[in-house]
């Protein structure tokens, strides 16, 4: 009877560890795939929308969603907001009377090559992009009225096509205007004609829209960046879990490839290089991707210090850390007194490599101020902006 009894709570402590066990495993599977690539999808907001797809009409009424293919176009109604969402993550929101065609949206399990290319015919779309473009990778939208192509390399733009005006909101954007002539590069807070990008202009911009976008964007960013805190902390060891049966749990889960990601993220959270040697580069560069919002700054240059310590083992090396530094350029100037050790270094060896002062670039791109929908040119004199079109070409 005795030996039933110590039997049966044996069982019950069993099960107990078997589910607690269990329960901590899902919580780091999860984690790890968190941020993994999504099925795209159209969503309406208010009123109504429809996909069209060959000779197939899918009508749409708020609050209803729907999943998006390839050469789907894309029609609002009058009064619509509706929303697409990308594999990447990445949103753009369409206003009244939109056409939209999606010719492309392909993303990497990690990443390193996204193509995200759609044709405005009409309306207004704003886009909030939240990856880092690295070599081989592009987000277009091609405007066919006036033959302009609008690339961006992980920003927030507008296009209104009704307005006649491209304004670059946060960070930079790329401008093609009628193949062979040329570029033109977007400041922060910079909007040009649509049919003419030489041509800047400093009113008549859609203040409400652009006031409804960035709330939304701002609740839409919140929300991520909760959603990432938790699997930062939870990979690196920070989280509410007892550190014990933490250390136990990761212990035990060190000898599946499937859980390589928690040890990873741990050594990059510590700097240490001894254990990152043999890790793939799909791995790290998925990392970086994944903590792209101005809430992970530290975070995002301790794992700029590995990428700088694997260039030599990574494909296309050089054009990672290319990539990389321009993005470590807007940390720099947004930071408030904080050190970035390792995008200063960055910054120092492409400074030692062309001979540029950045000290001019940084001087005036802090005086934009990202949120406003105008910019003083006396901000901007003609050198700073040679310097900041060589850097972001």
């Amino acid at each position: 009877m005795k030996s039933n009894l110590w039997f049966l709570i044996f069982l019950i402590f069993s099960l107990v560890f078997v589910v607690i066990f269990g329960m901590t495993t899902y919580r780091y599977y999860q984690a790890i795939h968190a941020d993994d690539p999504i099925t795209p999808y159209l969503s309406v907001e208010t009123w109504k929308a429809t996909i069209s797809r060959g000779d197939i009409a899918i009508d749409l009424i708020a609050p209803e969603s729907y999943d998006l293919q390839e050469e789907d176009i894309i029609i609002t109604s009058a009064e619509s907001l509706s929303s697409v969402s990308w594999p990447d993550h990445s949103v753009t929101r369409l206003g009244p009377n939109t056409r939209l065609t999606i010719q492309r949206m392909r993303v990497t399990d990690d990443y390193s090559k996204i193509e995200l290319v759609a044709v405005l015919e009409s309306g207004k779309v704003w886009s909030n992009i939240v990856r880092t473009l690295y070599p081989n990778s592009r987000v277009e939208f091609r405007l066919p009225k006036s033959g302009t192509v609008v690339g961006v390399r992980g920003t927030v733009f507008e296009i209104n096509l009704d307005g006649n005006y491209i304004h670059s909101v946060e960070h930079n954007v790329t401008l093609q205007w009628k193949i062979g002539q040329g570029q033109v590069t977007l400041m922060p807070g910079e909007a040009v004609r649509v049919d003419n990008i030489r041509e800047k202009i400093l009113a008549g911009l859609d203040t409400a829209w652009a006031s409804m976008n960035s709330i939304k964007d701002i609740t839409y960013m919140t929300l991520r960046d909760s959603e990432l805190r938790s699997v930062y902390s939870l990979l690196t060891g920070t989280s509410d879990i007892p550190d014990i049966w933490d250390g136990f749990v990761r212990w035990v889960l060190s000898w599946f490839s499937w859980f390589q990601d928690i040890s990873i993220m741990t050594s990059m959270s510590l700097g240490n290089m001894t254990n990152m040697l043999d890790v793939p580069q799909e791995t790290v560069m998925k990392w970086y991707q994944t903590f792209q919002s101005k809430s992970f700054v530290q975070e995002r240059d301790q794992i700029r210090g590995t990428m700088i310590s694997l260039k030599k083992q990574f494909t296309n090396g050089d054009q990672i850390i290319d990539s990389i530094t321009r993005w470590a350029l807007w940390d720099v100037q947004g930071s408030t007194g904080s050190l970035l050790k390792n995008s200063q270094i960055l910054l120092d060896d492409y400074t030692k490599k062309t001979g540029t002062t950045l000290d001019a670039l940084l001087s005036s791109i802090k005086k934009i101020d990202a949120n406003s929908l105008t910019i003083d040119p006396k901000t901007i004199n003609d050198g700073t902006r040679a310097i900041y079109d060589r850097f972001f070409q």
